[in-house]
């Protein structure tokens, strides 16, 4: 044991800033390339599916300081900060999304790799997974309303969560729900997770995000909207679109949740749960079921990374992740290779049923990836001993 700790240790070490830059360069560079692919919205987009969403016009009012119906008029720090950007008010609502999302991908990186001591393909893999899971490539084709910075704001919690800092995690908190609410969901995570130790500081944190997201309710009505689960649910839709926010990764991340438990993260699972438990909470609020999921996407990053960080001594199994994954981009959303395809769409579900037997067939094959990606962990019968330190919790 003594010698797997001291290699554990030399592995900590010989993580550095080298680390985090290599997997950010190639993680931006897939994002760079996937920006470049998938049909964004646009003012000038001829399609429905392609010309600006009523969100974005909600948040236009906000940035040029007109009044906009709840719940949008509680949303206020990201029109705000459009507002002091020298660009029209969709160029910078776009430009604070991209910027958000370098940074947040960025900060992914260095959970991953420095945080979780996860090595730089593992890495790479988790990051160009959410990157192009649905639910990432939505915030790409969408670039001129809150998810962005949303995402870099969860992302900062996240870690400030597994480095226990409270001070920041709520300062993240705050600002978060100042942007958009389901922030609060790794509030109620933070609680969830704190145990005797943190308790102080749980309360703390609790009060401040109330505060945070009673504030901007004051003098505005309730939000206009209806409670939907219940109309919802007997769809078979519903659970479709809920699938595919992250397809085949829903079970790989479970798998690393597994894998953390029992070790010095284990508290990633009060955590996940809480947030996930949100983001189904928030679909019954809301018609565009997928997007509710972005409360997940770090956490799907880190629950995929700790599966990946597993599977690295089977190259076949990388090589055909890495084919998975990338063909997503394509199967997902709608890209510029396909602008008669997606001319009269309205909605995604248009898409899915244009490429169903594409889309069902990666589905399978991928759900078949997952199936023999569980019997090589499970088939392992020794922990390397790079990856002590994470099974064991020791330093």
């Amino acid at each position: 044991m003594a010698t797997d700790v001291n290699s554990a240790k030399d592995h900590s070490k010989s993580v550095g800033a080298k680390d985090v830059v290599l997997v950010v360069i190639s993680t931006l560079a897939v994002f760079l390339l996937v920006a470049l692919i998938v049909a964004k919205r646009s003012p000038n987009g001829e399609a429905t599916w392609l010309s600006l969403s009523p969100d974005t016009e909600m948040y236009v009012k906000m940035v040029v300081g007109a009044k906009a119906s709840p719940p949008f008029a509680y949303r206020r720090l990201v029109p705000f900060i459009a507002s002091l950007i020298p660009f029209s008010p969709v160029q910078a609502l776009g430009a604070i999304t991209l910027g958000s999302l370098l940074a947040g991908y960025g900060i992914l990186s260095w959970i991953l790799v420095s945080q979780l001591q996860l090595r730089r393909v593992a890495a790479c893999l988790a990051l160009v997974a959410v990157m192009t899971s649905t639910r990432g490539l939505l915030i790409i084709q969408n670039p001129y309303i809150i998810d962005g910075f949303s995402f870099l704001v969860m992302t900062i919690m996240l870690a400030a969560f597994l480095r226990d800092s409270s001070g920041t995690f709520g300062a993240a908190a705050i600002i978060g729900i100042l942007a958009r609410e389901d922030c609060v969901f790794g509030v109620f995570g933070f609680v969830a997770s704190a145990g005797r130790r943190r308790a102080r500081a749980s309360i703390v944190v609790a009060l401040s995000a109330a505060v945070a997201y009673v504030l901007p309710r004051l003098g505005h009505g309730r939000a206009s909207l209806g409670f939907l689960g219940l109309s919802q649910i007997v769809h078979a839709s519903y659970y479709a679109k809920a699938y595919f926010a992250f397809g085949i990764l829903w079970p790989m991340a479970l798998g690393g949740l597994l894998v953390a438990r029992g070790s010095k993260w284990n508290r990633l699972l009060p955590y996940s749960a809480c947030a996930f438990a949100g983001s189904i909470v928030s679909t019954f609020f809301a018609v565009d079921t997928t997007r509710m999921f972005l409360p997940m996407l770090p956490l799907v990053a880190v629950g995929c990374g700790l599966v990946f960080d597993r599977l690295l001594d089977r190259p076949a199994l990388v090589v055909a992740w890495a084919a998975i994954l990338l063909s997503n981009v394509g199967l997902a959303v709608p890209t510029v290779f396909s602008p008669q395809a997606i001319q009269h769409m309205k909605e995604l579900e248009e898409w899915y049923v244009l490429l169903a037997i594409p889309i069902v067939t990666q589905q399978v094959c991928g759900l078949a990836l997952v199936a023999f990606s569980a019997r090589a962990v499970v088939a392992q019968s020794a922990v390397p001993r790079r990856s002590q330190s994470l099974v064991d919790g020791s330093a």
